[in-house]
């Protein structure tokens, strides 16, 4: 979500998500912890937002802040407890991470200018969760093997190797889709996200399928994912959430 510039020194505000009219600040820290996380009411919603130091926030200097890992990690962390604070006790549109506004009136009038918009997707939210799904599978021996191989054996290794990788694309891609099928038949939406490496997911399984869903009934969305997984022995599914639903709101309110 873009905001107006704000302006060098003082404070901005600082915006988490938009939640349907009379909904409660969270009791959690804001991202610049000498502040409060408030509502902020306009066109019948409200902006969930707090106070932030400009010295910090501002465009001429959050590059440089963005670089710090130890900062943007502390920031990162409070803007996800506020939004899942908010979450469990009503629907929210989240939006971007470092969503700025210069003063209170910029802030209201944004949320007046998208009230029809805004007041669309917290109904599509409301009574539902943003869960994610990720299949892993074991990287078969012998494709590790191969590269040991030299000489033409190494070279007719290599082949094979390259046969059966074919061939583990094809029905992995033939399996990703029959899962997301089947947990679309348990949700109200879904999309494919892109696969994670190793090194980012943290497990030695190779990823093949990493999925969101927007879920009305959780219970029920586990229980189908419990199934799949009794009948695919050699896959391993990771049930993440629930999560503020950035993969389901309008590009143009929370991911801009």
């Amino acid at each position: 979500m873009s905001a107006a510039p704000v302006r060098e020194g003082g404070t901005g505000w600082y915006l988490y998500g938009i939640a349907p009219a009379g909904a409660a600040a969270p009791d959690a820290a804001a991202v610049d912890p000498q502040h409060e996380v408030v509502t902020v009411a306009a066109g019948g919603l409200a902006a969930i937002a707090s106070r932030v130091s400009l010295d910090d926030f501002d465009e001429s200097t959050l590059s440089e802040r963005l670089g710090d890992a130890e900062w943007l990690e502390q920031k990162i962390r409070a803007h996800e407890q506020v939004l899942e604070a908010v979450l469990a006790g009503s629907a929210v549109v989240p939006c971007r991470f470092c969503t700025v506004y210069r003063d209170g009136d910029d802030l209201r009038g944004f949320l007046t200018a998208h009230s029809d918009e805004l007041g669309e997707a917290l109904a599509r939210l409301e009574g539902r969760v943003e869960l994610g799904v990720k299949a892993y599978v074991q990287r078969p021996r012998d494709l590790e093997a191969a590269q040991a191989e030299s000489g033409r054996a190494y070279l007719e290794a290599r082949r094979q190797e390259q046969h059966r990788r074919e061939e583990l694309a094809t029905s992995r891609a033939q399996l990703a889709g029959e899962l997301h099928d089947r947990l679309l038949s348990v949700a109200e939406d879904g999309v494919v996200l892109a696969l994670q490496s190793r090194e980012v997911s943290g497990r030695d399984e190779e990823m093949f399928f990493n999925g969101a869903y927007l879920v009305a009934d959780q219970n029920r969305f586990e229980q189908v994912l419990m199934a799949v997984a009794g009948e695919q022995d050699e896959l391993q599914l990771e049930l993440t959430g629930p999560w503020p639903p950035y993969n389901f709101v309008p590009d143009d309110l929370g991911r801009r």
